[in-house]
C-alpha cells in the first residue's frame, strides 16, 4: 500500500503506542472515506499476537467482515458469556474471564460512538489494548453512549483518499460535511429522488429505510407492516424489532435490530415472544416480555415500574438516524428530514448518508 503522509503519521503512531505506549486506548479517528478501517487492517497484520475486532451491532460487525477484518463480532459477544441452565432460550450473560479478550495483543473496535461507559469499562477490565475506531463528523451518540468519544482523538484522519471519493455514498457525504447541496439524480447506484418517485418496491427491496422523527418513524412502520401483510398491530413472528434498552444480561443492546422467531401471546398485561439477533449467528433466541404499550407509541405513559417489568422494543421496519449511528446496511432508504434538526442538520444527513455501504436512495 501507498500511504499518505497522514496515514503514515497514523500507522507510525499507533506503532509506537503498541510498542511501549502507557494508555490502554488509542483512539483513531476520520472521517468516512478516510481509510481508518483498511489502516486498522494493515495495523492488526502487523502485530505478533492475536487481534480482536468488534462493534457495538451486529450489523457493524458484519460490515466489518465484508471488509476483510476476519471474525469481527459484538463486543457483548467478546466479552460476556451465558450462564445458568437456560442459557439456550433465555440467556443471562456475565462477564468471560476466559474470553480470548483476556489474552489478545490488541482488540480494534469500529464505530465507537456508540459504547457506552458500563460496556467501555468492562471492555477495558481485560487490560488488553484497544484501538477505536471513530467518526466525529457524525451526530453525537444517543443517551449513555459516547465511552471512547468524549477524549480527544490521538490521531485525527481528514484526507478522504482518491478511490474512496470515487465512491458516490463517500463523494455525497464529502459534499454533505462541506455544506453543499445534494442535487436530484443519480450517484451510481444511488439517487436522490422526490416523494411523488419512491414507490413501495423501494422501500420493500431496501435493508433499512430510516427517517428524522419519531412520528414518522411509527407511521411508516406501520405502513411497512401492511405491505408485508401483517395486518395485527401486535408482532408475529417474522416480524422486524428493534431494542430500545439495554438489558447486558440478556445481551439486548439499545438499537440492536432482531426477528420475532415464536410469539406467545399476551401473559399477565406483557407480551412474550422470542427473538433472535440480525448478522450474530452464533447467539440463541431470546425469550422477551414487552408491554403492549412499546407497540402503541404510549410507553411514555407507563410508570417506572411499568417499564422495569418490560423488555422495549418496537419495529424495526423504520429507524430514526439517530437509533441507526453505530449501524451500516448494504442498501439503505432515507427520507431527508434534516431540516427538524438545525444546528445538527448536516450532521444528521452526514451520519444518515454514511449508514448505507452499498446503495442509497435520498427522499428529499
Amino acid at each position: 500500500m501507498k500511504w499518505s503522509p497522514q496515514q503514515d503519521k497514523a500507522l507510525k503512531e499507533v506503532g509506537a503506542w503498541l510498542k511501549d505506549g502507557s494508555n490502554q486506548v488509542f483512539r483513531l479517528f476520520g472521517y468516512a472515506g478516510t481509510g481508518k478501517t483498511t489502516l486498522a487492517r494493515h495495523i492488526a497484520e502487523q502485530v505478533d499476537g492475536d487481534v480482536l475486532f468488534g462493534a457495538f451491532t451486529g450489523k457493524a460487525a458484519h460490515v466489518m467482515r465484508q471488509r476483510g477484518c476476519h471474525g469481527a463480532c459484538t463486543i457483548h459477544s467478546m466479552i460476556y458469556r451465558p450462564r445458568g441452565e437456560r442459557s439456550l432460550e433465555e440467556p443471562n450473560f456475565t462477564l468471560n474471564r476466559d474470553s480470548d479478550a483476556a489474552t489478545a495483543e490488541l482488540i480494534i473496535i469500529d464505530e465507537c460512538s456508540m459504547v457506552d461507559m458500563e460496556l467501555g469499562m468492562d471492555l477495558l477490565s481485560f487490560n488488553t489494548k484497544v484501538l477505536v475506531l471513530g467518526d466525529p463528523a457524525q451526530l453525537p451518540p444517543v443517551k449513555g453512549g459516547g465511552f471512547f468519544t468524549e477524549a480527544e482523538p490521538d490521531i485525527m484522519l481528514t484526507e478522504v483518499h482518491r478511490q474512496a471519493a470515487d465512491n458516490p455514498i463517500i463523494a455525497m457525504s464529502m459534499d454533505i460535511r462541506e455544506g453543499k447541496r445534494i442535487d436530484y439524480g443519480r450517484y451510481g447506484e444511488s439517487r436522490v429522488i422526490s416523494r411523488r418517485e419512491i414507490d413501495s418496491s423501494d422501500i420493500l427491496a431496501a435493508d433499512q429505510v430510516l427517517v428524522g422523527i419519531n412520528r414518522t418513524r411509527r407511521n411508516f412502520n406501520t405502513r411497512i407492516r401492511e405491505l408485508r401483510g401483517f395486518d395485527d398491530p401486535m408482532p408475529a413472528s417474522g416480524d422486524k424489532l428493534v431494542c430500545l434498552r439495554n438489558n447486558k444480561s440478556k445481551g439486548l443492546l439499545n438499537g440492536s435490530i432482531w426477528t420475532v422467531s415464536a410469539f406467545y401471546g399476551e401473559r399477565k398485561g406483557l407480551l412474550k415472544m422470542d427473538v433472535v439477533p440480525e448478522d450474530e449467528s452464533s447467539q440463541k433466541r431470546v425469550a422477551v416480555k414487552v408491554d403492549p404499550a412499546f407497540f402503541q407509541g404510549q410507553e411514555n405513559s407507563l410508570s417506572y415500574a411499568q417499564r422495569r417489568k418490560s423488555d422495549e422494543f418496537d419495529y424495526g421496519y423504520t429507524l430514526t438516524v439517530h437509533k441507526a449511528q453505530g449501524s451500516q446496511w448494504d442498501n439503505v432508504v432515507l427520507f431527508d428530514e434534516s431540516r427538524a434538526f438545525r444546528e445538527h442538520q448536516i450532521r444528521w444527513l452526514y451520519t444518515a448518508v454514511t449508514r448505507a455501504s452499498e446503495q442509497i436512495t435520498i427522499v428529499a
